[in-house]
């Protein structure tokens, strides 16, 4: 019975090692997504940002010369 224990002690041992491991490799990946990723990803967030507002005013541009040449003629 005393082998079964030390069995299943090394086992949990090892299971528990693992664990472990793994929680260091999934912190790891998290803080190298968080620092280095995001930004990447903010940066290209404010390009798409800036380009929506530049097609927003040339529509509005549009609309206001539409309506001032039919106003005018």
């Amino acid at each position: 019975m005393s082998k079964d224990m030390d069995k299943s002690q090394l086992e949990t041992q090892k299971r528990l090692g693992q664990v472990e491991t793994d929680v260091k490799l999934i912190s790891h990946d998290i803080k190298n997504i968080r620092d280095n990723h995001l930004s990447h990803m903010q940066k290209d967030i404010d390009k798409i940002d800036l380009r929506l507002w530049a097609i927003l005013f040339m529509i509005v541009a549009l609309a206001i010369t539409n309506v001032l040449a039919t106003w005018l003629s």
